[in-house]
């Protein structure tokens, strides 16, 4: 079980505003809100004494009190300290002020790479070849120093406009190297991603630095691909097929890569760690080869990997069992012998709070909190395309624009036109279709797609006016993320404008309760849009200068109120 807080301090005993902009931690003034993370958020703030931009973490108040979580704070910024490496993001300092813990890190102008991939695709080889051997020389840093990354994944390479790449977030880490080696997870928990978790992760073994270079072959094959190589609808799925599936051969999905790349991807993501390359400084030597047209003789299918879990058609994941074979191999899908897991939520970009959390560790066990990663980003990558003969150098402008219809996206849409999709299932496809379109920045089609919801007749008729709700929300949304339109050059006080209406207007039917609590009770049902109308108003409230918006727009800036029973 989760370590009891103890009694909380009473300077911590608040949860922090949503937003920060503006107060000072120690010698930081915080500047504007980046984003968050799962154990807090993350600010643009200004060193005063040296004068210069860093990225604030804060950790959540609500973990402040848990030393677990402060372990694992702490040794992010220790780790990390000791890591002095270009290509590895550095750590300036930790402290706490106010009752706020926090710790600064250098701030990098530019986006991750899961973010490029969902605009742009695949970069062009000579592109891809540099993102590569840069995060490998930092893992190779890192491992020459005992130090495994455990959560190497897109979101946390960062990428500048001169494709200088930078490894961060070492806070699922730990050291494994003598008396160093620390253990940070709790019994039947194993931290990471699962759309990028080892095999050894997933059954909740023991990791050494292979493990990165398994999850960094995973990123690699996205990275050239345009999408992971496993999907599925909950985290347990996806973790399977990393222990029992092998993932389609990359160079069937692009014959243009030079084999011996291709055969590399796979030589990354054997599920047997000795199969795969035993250092990070093995994998630039062959980088280096490729790059130079030199034959590696590696097949592209990649190697064995075939023994253990799939052999045997039985897998243990921490203490879940999971038994038959696995889609695409004879016989019948995996399923759990806990049945509880059946009640979990179809995958969509939501953030559970700790009571969720609690809901579904005895489910998840391996992948502990990795199912909310799941719902929260799903698997709409862009698809792979031929890259173009000549591009302009930078990552952001390594493919011409070009609408990508992404693997799914042609999954929602199939949903969308059936005629039998039930009104339910209707709504929630249509909202994260919306959702994903603002993602990958194609506002117009968010936009058209939320008012479309605001014009369908559904059946019953009770889906009808969700529908309708759902849209004026979805333009709310999107308004907010139109801060930088010419166009809208007034789009934040737009959006509040949209937020009031939909407030006002026509709501739900719901047996009992005011409005507040109807929207509420709507917006719980609909998790994905919960949190992005949350997001939304925080981005208009520091968009407008304004500490505290009307009181019914308040009540649902915390998605931890929208995602909550009250």
């Amino acid at each position: 079980m989760p370590d009891a807080p103890e009694k909380p301090d009473p300077g911590l005993a608040d949860q922090p505003p949503a937003d920060l902009t503006g107060r000072v931690l120690g010698e930081f003034q915080i500047l504007r809100r980046l984003g968050a993370g799962g154990m807090g958020q993350v600010y643009l703030a200004r060193q005063l004494s040296l004068k210069r931009q860093v990225a604030l973490k804060l950790l959540l108040n609500d973990l402040a009190n848990n030393p677990t979580a402060m372990k694992r704070f702490q040794a992010e910024a220790e780790a990390v300290a000791r890591l002095n490496h270009p290509n590895i993001v550095q750590v300036y300092g930790a402290g706490e002020s106010g009752g706020l813990r926090y710790m600064a890190l250098e701030y990098v102008d530019g986006r991750n790479l899961r973010e490029h991939l969902a605009r742009k695709g695949p970069p062009d080889l000579p592109i891809a070849l540099s993102i590569m051997r840069q995060v490998a020389t930092a893992l190779q840093k890192a491992h020459e120093q005992g130090l495994v990354h455990r959560d190497i994944k897109p979101e946390n390479i960062l990428v500048t406009r001169k494709v200088e790449v930078k490894v961060t977030d070492f806070g699922l880490s730990r050291f494994f190297a003598g008396a160093e080696a620390v253990n940070l997870t709790q019994s039947g928990v194993t931290l990471g991603t699962p759309l990028y978790l080892s095999p050894e992760q997933a059954q909740g073994r023991t990791v050494d630095h292979r493990s990165d270079i398994y999850s960094f072959g995973v990123t690699c094959y996205h990275l050239l691909s345009g999408e992971p190589p496993f999907r599925g609808s909950t985290a347990v799925e996806v973790a399977l097929k990393h222990l029992t599936d092998q993932p389609r051969p990359l160079a069937a999905l692009r014959p243009d890569l030079p084999p011996d790349l291709s055969g590399m991807v796979h030589k990354m993501m054997a599920k047997d760690p000795n199969d795969r390359y035993q250092s990070a400084r093995e994998m630039m030597r062959d980088l280096a080869k490729v790059k130079d047209g030199l034959g590696l003789g590696l097949t592209p299918a990649g190697g064995p990997g075939g023994s253990g879990p799939a052999a045997a058609g039985l897998a243990t994941v921490s203490g879940l069992t999971l038994s038959g074979s696995n889609p695409g191999v004879p016989g019948a899908a995996p399923t759990l012998t806990l049945t509880s897991s059946a009640g979990m939520p179809a995958a969509g970009p939501v953030r559970w709070g700790r009571w969720a959390a609690a809901g579904l560790a005895c489910v998840l066990g391996a992948v502990g909190g990795a199912a909310a990663y799941v719902r929260r980003h799903p698997a709409a990558e862009a698809q792979a395309a031929p890259p173009p003969a000549q591009s302009a150098p930078g990552l952001p402008e390594v493919r011409p624009p070009q609408k990508l219809t992404t693997p799914r996206e042609r999954e929602l849409l199939k949903i969308l036109e059936d005629r039998h999709t039930a009104g339910d299932r209707w709504i929630a496809a249509s909202v994260e279709l919306g959702l994903l379109y603002l993602r990958e920045g194609r506002p117009d089609e968010a936009q058209a797609r939320f008012e479309s919801m605001e014009k369908e007749q559904l059946i019953p008729p009770r889906t009808t006016e969700e529908a309708h709700f759902a849209g004026r929300l979805g333009r709310a949304v999107v308004m907010a993320y139109r801060d930088n339109d010419p166009h809208h050059p007034q789009a934040a006080h737009e959006s509040i404008e949209l937020f009031t209406k939909a407030f006002a207007g026509p709501l739900p039917k719901k047996d009992k309760g005011d409005r507040v609590d109807t929207v509420r009770w709507f917006l719980f049902r609909h998790p994905d849009l919960a949190q992005a109308v949350s997001e939304a108003l925080n981005r208009d409230a520091i968009n407008t200068g304004q500490a505290k918006l009307s009181q019914p727009l308040e009540a649902l800036r915390s998605p931890r109120g929208l995602t909550k029973k009250e």
